[in-house]
Parts: C-alpha cells; structure tokens; sequence
C-alpha cells in the first residue's frame, strides 16, 4: 500500500526545506541589491539587506495571511526569537509587513501589499487585519509550518483558492505540480474542480485548510478547533466522501471536543460508544475507531508548537471557571509533563481541580 502523509505533525522531523537553486539565486541577487535611503533594504547604503530568511517570511506571511513571531522563528530563523524579532522590526519599519499583539501570547504579523509584492508570488496581501477567526489561522499556520520543516510540500488555503479561482486548467497545473496522480471531480455546475470538494448540487465547494503532497498523491488536512455543527460537519465530511477520487487521504487535526463530535466517545462510566458524525457518512466504520498511518480517513488530536496559541486553544475546551493567566498555565503544563503518567492533559487538569 502507497505511504501516506503522516498525521503526527508535532513529530515530524526538523529542518527547514531548502529553496531551489533559481529561487534561492533570485533571493540572493535581491539581498544583494542592499538597502535603499529610508530603510527598505533594497540599495546599498542603508545599512541593512534583506536576507533569504526575511523575503521567505514575506512569501510565508503572504501564502499563510497570518502568524506569529514565534513561529515566523521556528520556521525561517531555527527558533531563535531573538533574531526573528529583529528582522520582523526591520521589516515592519520598511513597510514590508504589520504587526499586532494580542492578551495572550505576544505578536502577530501579516504582509502588505509591498510585503506581497517583494515575495513575488501570484497572491496578494490582506485588505485588512486578520478579523475573527485569528485563532485558527495561527493554529493552520502552526500546522503548515509542522509539514514543512518536514519536508512536506504544502498548499496554504490561500493558494487553493486563487489557483481554483483561476481557472480549471490552472487548478490541474497546481496539483499536477505536487503529485503524478491527479484526480478531478465536477461540482453542481459541471466544472472540474482538482483542489477542493464540491458541496451539493449547485456548485458550492468546500476548500481545505491546506493541501499536503504524498506519494499517495493530496492529501486534505483540516485544522478543527472548534466544534461545527453536526449538519454543518456532515456536510463537509460527505463531500470529502464524495470526493475519493480527488483526495488519497483526509486527515483532521482536532481538539479533544471536535474529536468526539468526529469519531465518537465511550460513556465515562459504561464504556458504551457513541458514533460520530464520520461513521453516519461511511468515512468510518461502526465502533470506535482503529486508525493506521495510511487510513484513507484519519483524525488525529492537534497539538500547537506555539505556546500562545496551545493556552487559548486550552482555555477554548475548558469551563471558564477553570481560567487561569498564562505563566499560571505554563507552570501548571510543566507539573503535568513530569506527573502525568499517560494521563490527558485535560483530564490530568480537571483531577487537580478536584477538592
């Protein structure tokens, strides 16, 4: 059977993918140009350049919309914080990108039109700052750059939707381009669609968060935070069933609440299983799930690599009762990755609240 993409992104191997020989010679032509009077580090004389790392941090601010500094340094400069934020100042001062802070758990960043154009890619920048669903933009950003210090080839959902928005012929390029098994289904208006799901009969489509090539061929990843409702998720998850041919594999990186709404839970007392909504669409077998590596249909608890983000993703399945600041809850961690003895984390959170 073909090897598919493991859904175990907070184990995948370090390391960032190198960049082609032209790109990786275009990157350094245009650092090469220095900085320019007013700091934009384009000329000469300005004092600083634009690296690599600085114009892939554009490109990967312009495929992903958002992220945080945290991760811009994971990613682009090895988990060194201290030389991420230095870059980030630079470029925000140049005009390259914007930055923000929120309660809990430091800065965001995203590239503006100049940022868009200096990454020279088909994509432009946001109109605005990210709006509501910032969590789960930095938690899908969290999930990219996971397979991509993997070494994972990988569609952001922005690319999906400008390719597919193209045209077909374009769509078949894109994923032609990331594996030799290119599948197609027609959505409710007759057009071949090779990226997304088609969504019932009149044409909608459901893009996923991101697009993962395997020798397998795409692989669909949805990063759930937050439960759907069932009709909406069923939904989804008949489309994706309908879309078998498209898709070699669908993993869903979840927390524990959309876990159980997916694939279902035991009664905490009888041990008795509820189904989920994936055994109602066929994705799943009745009972509780028994998934292997290369399960066509794979759910898989998500972990973010980004301690702001894993907090409020913690805070999101609690009771508000349970609300604690953030140095309270990275002490609180800590206790549990020394004492937790193969207990969940919220399960080991909820016995300390205990009288």
């Amino acid at each position: 059977m073909p090897q598919r993409v493991s859904a175990e992104v907070t184990q995948l191997p370090s390391g960032v993918p190198t960049a082609t020989r032209w790109r990786h010679g275009a990157m350094k032509r245009r650092a090469a140009a220095g900085g320019a009077p007013g700091g934009h580090g384009t000329v000469r004389g300005d004092g600083w350049r634009r690296t690599v790392a600085d114009d892939q941090l554009l490109s990967g601010a312009t495929r992903l919309g958002v992220l945080t500094s945290r991760q811009a340094a994971r990613r682009y400069w090895g988990g060194v914080e201290g030389t991420a934020r230095n870059r980030i100042a630079m470029l925000r001062q140049a005009g390259y990108i914007q930055t923000s802070t929120f309660q809990w758990g430091g800065a965001y960043l995203w590239a503006t039109a100049r940022g868009a154009r200096a990454a020279e890619g088909d994509l432009r920048a946001l109109t605005g700052p990210p709006g509501g669903r910032l969590l789960h933009q930095l938690a899908v950003a969290d999930a990219v750059i996971t397979f991509e210090l993997g070494r994972a080839r990988v569609l952001t959902e922005r690319e999906v939707r400008r390719a597919e928005a193209t045209s077909a012929s374009r769509a078949e390029q894109v994923a032609a381009s990331l594996t030799t098994q290119v599948g197609s289904v027609t959505d409710g208006r007759s057009r071949e669609r090779f990226l997304c799901a088609p969504v019932g009969a009149h044409g909608r489509v459901h893009y996923p968060d991101l697009v993962v090539a395997s020798p397998a061929g795409l692989v669909a990843v949805e990063v759930e935070i937050t439960p759907k409702k069932p009709a909406e998720l069923r939904q989804v998850l008949r489309a994706y069933s309908d879309a078998r041919r498209l898709f070699g594999q669908v993993i869903y990186l979840a927390t524990e609440p959309v876990m159980a709404l997916i694939h279902g839970h035991a009664h905490p007392r009888t041990g008795e299983w509820t189904e989920g909504v994936a055994q109602q669409v066929g994705l799943l077998p009745p009972g509780p799930p028994r998934y292997r590596p290369d399960s066509p249909f794979l759910v898989r608890h998500f972990q973010s690599k980004d301690v702001g983000v894993a907090y409020q993703l913690d805070l999101r399945q609690v009771p508000d009762t349970w609300w604690v600041d953030f140095p309270q809850w990275k002490r609180l961690r800590a206790r549990w990755e020394v004492e937790g003895d193969g207990v969940g984390w919220l399960a080991w959170w909820q016995q300390q609240r205990r009288p």
